[in-house]
């Protein structure tokens, strides 16, 4: 893993991400006004817990969020995403919406130091069906919603209109 530092947090322990394989190397890339805002937040932090799930509200809009509510006449999608294995759910007939939260996932290390696992402007959601970490929420909440197309990088040979799940 090439490890990029990002900050120290308020204890003091250091955050680093993945600069080529993680997702939050691709949701940096896509987004670049992102890494000043989790910096910004990170710092005044205090975290000791081994994982952390955050969505934090900036209270301005920082963005757009790819993520939103489908419906049974939505043109759908299915593709793999940069630096991922699972296959993601797209929308191709619906635009971003503006937003002002942004969510983080932090794991802590084994030196008490936490890699951001991945970051990207908008609310926390389940991770898709056919992830590790899926839950029996993961199913329903992606039924129901979908990744705006064409602002994220898909792997090329993965686009398929049958879903994976």
């Amino acid at each position: 893993m090439a490890k990029s530092f990002i900050c120290n947090m308020a204890n003091g322990a250091k955050v680093y991400y993945d600069d080529e394989k993680s997702h939050t190397a691709t949701h940096l890339s896509d987004t670049p006004q992102l890494l000043p805002l989790v910096i910004d937040f990170l710092t005044k932090q205090n975290f000791h817990e081994d994982k952390l799930f955050i969505e934090h509200n900036t209270e301005k809009i920082i963005g757009h969020t790819d993520l939103v509510e489908t419906t049974e006449d939505d043109d759908i999608v299915y593709a793999k995403r940069i630096n991922r294995d699972n296959y993601t759910k797209f929308v191709k007939n619906r635009n971003p919406r503006a937003t002002s939260y942004f969510t983080v996932l932090l794991v802590k290390d084994g030196e008490d130091n936490y890699e951001l696992a991945s970051a990207w402007i908008g609310h926390t959601c389940p991770s898709f069906p056919d992830d590790v970490n899926a839950t029996s929420d993961s199913k329903p909440f992606w039924d129901k919603h979908a990744l705006v197309y064409r602002n994220q990088a898909i792997l090329e040979g993965t686009l398929t209109q049958i879903s994976p799940w």
